[in-house]
Parts: C-alpha cells; structure tokens; sequence
C-alpha cells in the first residue's frame, strides 16, 4: 500500500515536471513566432538563460525519473534505494534552492536572473552587460546565506 501511494505521488510529481516543461517549451516557441518572418526560424536569436532554463528543467526531470526507477524498481536492493532516495533529496533542495534565489533576485530587480546550484559552487547568470560590485555584493550574500557556500565557489555572470 505505501508503495503504491509512493508511486502515486512520484507519478504527480512527474506530470508537474512534464507541465512546466511543456509551458516553458511553450512560452519559447511563442517568444520566437514574434521574431520577423523574413528571418529563418534556425538563425532566429535564441535568449541564452531561456535556453539554459529549459535544459535545466529537461535534465533535473531526467534525473528524478531516473531516481525514482531505481527507488520504485522492486528488484533494487535497499542499500540502492536509500542511496537514490538521498540523491533524490539533494536534487530536490538544489532546485528549492535555485528557485528560491531566482525569486528573490526578481524581487531585488534583477529580472530574468537564473540561478545553477550544485553540491560545491553556484553560478548566478543574469541579463546584463556588466554588474557594478554593490550589486556582486548584494548577490553574493544573497546566495551565500540561501546556499551555505563560500564566496570563492559563487560565480556572478553577466550575459547580454
């Protein structure tokens, strides 16, 4: 039974991922149906960050289906499972973490910031030619406190 309500609640959340892959597919396909018709579709400018997020959600989708075939596959030993399960956890709260510092920064007026988090470094790319270093500053705290990573391993990059 609590396999089941288990399989249940990973089926959700995999239908959650698959939704937002297909609005953000969506919204990149409606940004590029604007750009002029005498243009080719293949040399049409592709926004980096919107490109960079939305294989960025492809990947963290790929991953936890993954992980949940190993924690859901009844033929893998429990020492497996718990391993998955742990790298479930950790996937999970990088991308709490990486969600929570692009709402933040958004709400500090830096639009359209994305943020990457793994276990050792983080990289704050954001929509603009250059950043002043009250701004670094601001940031780096930002994602110090939320991350727990030293300044050393948080990279601020500019991206026109």
């Amino acid at each position: 039974m609590k396999r089941n309500v288990m399989r249940a609640v990973a089926a959700l959340a995999m239908l959650s991922l698959l939704a937002l892959d297909t609005a953000i597919t969506w919204h990149l396909a409606s940004r590029n149906r604007t750009a002029p018709a005498a243009v080719p579709a293949d040399l049409q400018a592709v926004d980096p960050l919107d490109q960079f997020r939305l294989e960025r959600e492809q990947l963290t989708a790929r991953q936890e289906a993954q992980l949940n075939d190993i924690i859901y596959n009844n033929s893998s030993d429990s020492r497996t499972v718990s391993r998955a399960q742990a790298q479930l956890m950790s996937l999970m709260e990088r991308r709490e973490q990486e969600v929570t510092l692009e709402g933040i920064l958004q709400a500090r007026g830096f639009d359209g910031a994305l943020v990457s988090v793994d276990e050792r470094s983080a990289n704050v790319l954001l929509r603009r030619e250059a950043v002043t270093s009250r701004e670094s500053a601001v940031i780096l705290e930002l994602v110090m406190r939320q991350t727990g990573l030293t300044g050393g391993n948080v990279k601020i990059i500019p991206v026109k």
